[in-house]
């Protein structure tokens, strides 16, 4: 393995640690461990780790599966964290650094995609164990380079090639709540993590459709036990200081208490907390019978008797929780508490805010009798997935308010607070009103952000549009929009960032323009419908069209694309047509109905550094869709070009949208030129595959730098044999610089190890080439710092007749290029080879431990300083 464990770090490390850290994201589990943990009752939930079954599982070094299953509320999550708390403290006891401990949260509330999840733990694993930055590296500089994502197969391999490096002793990886992930994805999630080599423990809802993924599981039944079941009713009663007080002195009802509770919770923690809850507010032994003859069996029958309980409350109490209820319910996204408390500041029935005091957290979680909680983030959600589940299902039925309509009125009440509607006398100045907003965005200091981003959704949602939002609307005279170039697609949002000249555009609309970008198609049919209107424009350009078209208002596009005169060929201050917004927004349906009138110029080009045709947008962003729908429309030029100069096709080579290759090289007319060296650039091999089947794609065999050295430079061995399955070359040709196919597979450090491992397997190969500079093989190969290396360096070492000492033009020898740039592995191989030069000079007087110093190679120092004390070590053989 070439990299030791512990070795100390320097800035530069540290420095590209927080960059990659930063680009993982920012999804933190470790939040949720910590408040699932600070909320557990001490000494529950030890049953799971005191097993012999666990032990003997946290002890095996081969691996293994353990998957719990338990009703709702049966305390899951707190057994998956003490699982998480007591193999962190084994980690922390190992002082080999070699036990690693990854975990993952699924909720209800954050649909999560698998290569979010994965890319979390990925930052896990850095943050805790920054030994395994050289893995994560070449990842991150070549996807930082091209601008692109990782994939969910490349972090697979990644966290596969860690597992199985040697780097830890053991790994385990804990997965909560797999129930709760979307269920389009629990499979591929399963199935991804089991096929790791690793400890894996998984808690869930009993999941009998998935068991077969996984056959050699060990499974186990979650449930409470009657004694934890116990501790939480002390712990609860501890906390209501009446109740308290009633039962320290009456021994009898204290275990009437125990007993009715423990019996209906049917062993969860989550309905055992519900009913002690419905003993809040009790102040004799009478009321406290009465209320347990009412505690009901299961879950559903549990929050009926909530919500009857909050029906009784004082009316000023019940209507807060009605509320209250109604926003978390039915919002979009969870809100802060402060969020919230502005929120149902706003009254329900005149729908008038003030800058009064807003309601409490505190105030709000008393009245809603424990269905709602607040993290460490200061989110408020449900205290369980099943409350969610429940409201869903059943809040209209106790509430017979239109949910949607109350949201869409209480957010415009705040725009107009706020002064959205019109900026006019607000002084507005693009950057100082950009900022201000910035702030409200990224900070949630106030409620601004969610009624802005979310009004017209919930405004559509209503049964019946509210007058007071139509008003709204006609007062609408400034209506602020943020633009930000860096974004690759148009959010409907307060700005996150501070504004920038470069990137940032502050556009004011009038009122038909905010119908537009919102999608309230309602509001076309109350006001007038004359082009010169609804052709017109924004501060910035924008038309109605090109605003609905950013959002993907198909209904509002239809109505315009209808209307004689409106132009959809228009463009904003960007040089932006209706239809090449939709594009870049990924607005399919809007693409459609535009493209079914017939009227639309789908081959005009919008200048820029993302400019290009519809087409060439499409394409540049892999959707399949709306390319085969362009490439239906007659007339269409399937080889004009962007602003960059390459067209559709190379757009989809590059970008690897083998798809979008093979619909495009189905077209008649379409240019291939170029389109082979993009996809040998990269080494798309399923693209190499598509190309090389047309018969006028052909490889280059015979120029100096041909089609195999294009091929090697991405570092792609798939990419490698497809090139010499299709072609005939001579491996060892060399490039007017002299340069090898194999010398080019080294030559790039951010590709991969994998084409210059293919080469080396092919008989014949040159392992002895140099160039016209002197470089030899075994130089570029010691330059390397994948963590395979120095398996490679060893490998051309066996196959050649080399001299360890030969210099290039620079007086550099193969040890000095390791010293400066190469591994820790590779130094140390180099430094055991017989007769190596280990203090030579180059042409400028600089020793290998010059360089390593200059570099800042504290690991390879270490190891020059430690051989210049000894002797010679081993001959390689």
């Amino acid at each position: 393995m070439d990299i030791p464990h512990n070795l100390p770090r320097r800035d530069a490390d540290d420095e590209l640690l927080q960059k990659i850290l930063e680009f993982l994201g920012h999804i933190n589990f470790e939040i949720i461990l910590r408040e699932k943990l600070e909320k557990r009752t001490p000494g529950t939930g030890s049953q799971v780790i005191d097993s012999v079954w666990f032990r003997d599982w946290m002890l095996s070094l081969s691996g293994g599966i353990i998957w719990g299953t338990g009703m709702p509320g049966a305390g899951k999550t707190v057994t998956a964290c003490i699982v998480v708390e007591h193999l962190q403290k084994l980690a922390a006891e190992s002082e080999s650094n070699d036990v690693c401990v990854l975990f993952a949260f699924c909720r209800y509330t954050e649909s999560l995609m698998v290569i979010h999840i994965l890319l979390a733990i990925l930052r896990q694993l850095l943050e805790n164990h920054p030994q395994v930055l050289p893995f994560l590296k070449p990842m991150y500089e070549r996807h930082k380079r091209e601008g692109t994502r990782p994939s969910e197969a490349e972090v697979i391999d990644l966290l596969r090639q860690i597992v199985t490096s040697g780097l830890f002793k053991q790994t385990f990886y804990i997965l909560d709540g797999l129930d709760e992930a979307a269920s389009g994805i629990q499979v591929n999630l399963l199935e991804i993590l089991s096929s790791l080599p690793v400890n894996f423990f998984i808690t869930s809802r009993p999941m009998d459709s998935l068991k077969d993924l996984i056959p050699n599981a060990r499974f186990f039944t979650m449930i409470a036990s009657d004694s934890d079941i116990a501790l939480l009713i002390d712990e609860k009663i501890y906390r209501m200081p009446v109740l308290r007080r009633l039962l320290i002195d009456n021994a009898t009802l204290k275990s009437e208490v125990v007993s009715m509770i423990t019996s209906k919770s049917s062993g969860m923690f989550l309905l055992a907390s519900l009913h002690i809850d419905m003993l809040r507010g009790c102040t004799n032994v009478r009321q406290v019978r009465k209320a347990l003859e009412g505690v009901p069996s299961g879950m559903d029958s549990m929050y009926d008797a909530t919500m009857e309980r909050i029906k009784a409350l004082p009316e000023h109490e019940a209507d807060l929780v009605k509320w209250v209820l109604i926003w978390v319910t039915y919002a979009r996204r969870l809100l802060t508490a402060e969020e919230l408390g502005f929120a149902v500041s706003v009254s329900p029935t005149t729908f008038r805010f003030d800058d009064m005091e807003p309601v409490g957290i505190e105030v709000i979680l008393w009245v809603c009798c424990g269905l709602l909680q607040v993290g460490p983030t200061q989110l408020v959600r449900f205290v369980h997935y099943t409350t969610a589940e429940y409201m869903i299902r059943n809040l209209e039925r106790h509430y017979s308010d239109d949910p949607h309509a109350l949201i869409a009125s209480s957010c415009i009440a705040l725009l107009r607070h706020y002064g959205f509607h019109d900026m006019s006398s607000q002084n507005v100045v693009d950057d100082q009103t950009w900022n201000r907003f910035a702030s409200s965005g990224k900070h949630r200091t106030v409620i601004a952000s969610y009624p802005y981003e979310y009004w017209g959704f919930h405004l559509k949602k209503s049964r019946l549009t509210p007058a007071l939002a139509l008003e709204f609307l006609d007062d609408c005279k400034q209506y602020p929009i943020f633009w930000d170039l860096r974004d690759t697609k148009f959010h409907l949002r307060l700005p996150p960032r501070s504004y920038d000249n470069r990137f940032s555009r502050l556009e004011m609309l009038h009122s038909i323009h905010v119908a537009a970008i919102y999608g309230i198609r309602e509001y076309f049919n109350h006001r007038t419908r004359t082009p010169s209107v609804l052709n017109g424009r924004g501060s910035a350009g924008s038309t109605p069209l090109i605003l609905a078209s950013a959002t993907g208002g198909e209904d509002v596009v239809a109505f315009l694309m209808g209307v004689e005169g409106v132009d959809c060929n228009l463009m904003d201050g960007r040089g932006q047509t209706a239809m090449f917004v939709a594009v870049a927004n990924h607005q399919a349906g809007a693409v459609k109905v535009m493209l079914s009138s017939g009227k639309v110029d789908v081959n005009r080009v919008v200048p820029g550094w993302r400019g290009g045709t519809p087409l060439t947008c499409a394409s540049r962003t892999g959707q399949r869709n709306i390319v085969r729908l362009l490439l239906e429309v007659e007339g269409i030029d399937v080889n004009e070009m962007d602003s960059y100069a390459r067209t559709a096709l190379a757009l989809a080579v590059q970008g690897g949208y083998s798809d979008i290759v093979r619909l495009l090289l189905q077209t008649k007319g379409i240019d291939m030129r170029g389109a082979l060296d993009k996809a040998l650039d990269n080494g798309r091999n399923d693209i190499l595959n598509t190309l090389l089947e047309v018969p006028e794609v052909t490889l280059d065999e015979e120029s100096a730098f041909n089609s195999l050295m294009r091929a090697v430079r991405g570092g792609k061995p798939e990419a490698v044999m497809t090139v010499l399955k299709h072609g005939k070359f001579d491996v060892n040709a060399k490039d007017e610089e002299g340069r090898s196919a194999l010398a080019h597979s080294l030559r790039n450090p951010q590709a991969s190890n994998g084409a210059a491992k293919a080469l080396l397997q092919i008989p014949g190969i040159d392992v002895n080439s140099v160039d016209k500079y002197g470089t030899t093989i075994l130089m570029l190969a010691a330059s390397r710092r994948e963590t395979d290396a120095s398996k490679l360096v060893e490998t051309i070492l066996r196959l050649g007749s080399l001299d360890i000492n030969a210099k290039d033009e620079s007086g550099q020898t193969a040890l000095v290029h390791a010293a400066s740039t190469g591994s820790w592995g590779v130094v140390k191989l180099l430094l055991g080879i017989e007769g190596v030069d280990w203090n030579g000079v180059d042409a400028q007087g600089r020793t290998p431990l010059m360089m390593a110093t200059e570099s800042g190679r504290d690991d390879v120092v270490g190891l020059l300083l430690e051989r210049s004390h000894s002797s010679p070590g081993y001959v390689l053989s």
